[in-house]
Order: C-alpha cells, then structure tokens, then sequence
C-alpha cells in the first residue's frame, strides 16, 4: 500500500462527498471510482466514512486557503486582492468544458457544510474551522491595509458569506453571474467600513 493509494482514495472521496454529499455517497463507490482494494481504504482511514469526511474536509481546507492566500500575497490592495481572487473563480464558472477538472477550486463546500451541520458534530465542527480558517486570511490581509479589528471580522465574515453562496448559485444557474456580482459590491463594502 503507498501514499500514492491513500491520495487516491481521498482525491475521489473529496469529489464524491462534494457532489453528493456524506449521506449520498458509500464506502463502496469511493472503492470503485479510486480504483483500490477495500483494505486499502480501511488501512488509512480505519474509522471509515466519517474519518475520511474529516480527511475530505482538511484537504479542503489547505487547497483552498492556499488559493486564497495567493491572491492576498499577489495584490497588496485589498480591494485587488479580493477582486483577483473573486473574479478568477467566476472565469471557471465561464467555460465549456464543465467542473469537474476545477472540482478542488470551485468545491461546493457548503452542501457538506450544511449536510453535517444537524447530523454529525465531527464534521461540522470541521466545516466551522475551515470557514474560520479561510475567513481569517481575509481578516489578516484587511488589517494590514489598515482596518480595525472590529471591521476586518465583519468584512472577512461577509465575504465569506458571498462567496459560498454565490458558488451555490453559479452551480444551481451554470453562470458565473453571482460571483460577478460579489466583485461589484465589494469596494461599496470595503469603503463603509474604512
């Protein structure tokens, strides 16, 4: 058994609960579609499904947050970092090849998210220190553009806000008009709260 088998296993699970959700997806499909052995699941994540889920979830929540951080470090101006960040996810939603080889950008985390919230305490307290964990890069690039602490809490929660919901819609709508429209209301946002 290699890392290589373990990745693949995660990669596939990570999809699967994202499109599905935790309950819509088995133990048995993840087997199938990653192409391993049952033991192999069972060797890594030893306490099945809802290990996994929480594996799911924290790769998540490192590819993510490093996207994030990319455009915070690329743009010194919040306002253009945000923008960059915001905008180069709606350009995934402007394609016609599909989302399935964008799946880890444009992840509907919300549908675990939500999922879990009222039926399993494990992954939702995973779900709320991933919200937590990308809303606080947005928080640490809003205070060094001078925002008060009070300030950068409430617009690093609300961008958050947004944009899961608006990558909710665009999958609902196949368009990238709701993230377009968090990148027109944003500077609004950030000029109230200077």
């Amino acid at each position: 058994m290699t890392k290589q088998t373990k990745d693949k296993i995660l990669e596939t699970a990570t999809r699967l609960f994202y499109f599905q959700g935790f309950h819509g997806t088995g133990l048995n499909q993840i087997i199938q579609e990653s192409g391993s052995p049952k033991g192999s699941l069972y060797h890594y994540f030893p306490q099945g499904k809802e290990q996994l889920a929480e594996a799911a979830i924290e790769l998540s929540k490192r590819r993510i947050g490093a996207s994030i951080q990319r455009y915070m470090n690329e743009f010194e101006d919040v306002e253009a970092a945000l923008n960059a960040h915001i905008l180069a996810m709606a350009e995934l939603f402007d394609m016609e090849s599909g989302l399935e080889e964008h799946s880890f950008t444009i992840m509907p985390f919300g549908l675990l998210a939500a999922e879990s919230a009222f039926m399993n305490e494990r992954l939702r307290k995973a779900c709320g220190d991933t919200y937590k964990y990308w809303e606080s890069i947005y928080y640490t690039k809003l205070i060094s553009n001078g925002y008060s602490d009070e300030s950068a809490v409430i617009i690093s929660k609300a961008v958050s806000a947004m944009i899961e919901g608006a990558v909710t819609l665009s999958l609902s709508q196949r368009s990238n008009e709701p993230l377009l429209n968090i990148s027109k209301v944003i500077p609004a946002i950030l000029a109230q709260y200077k």
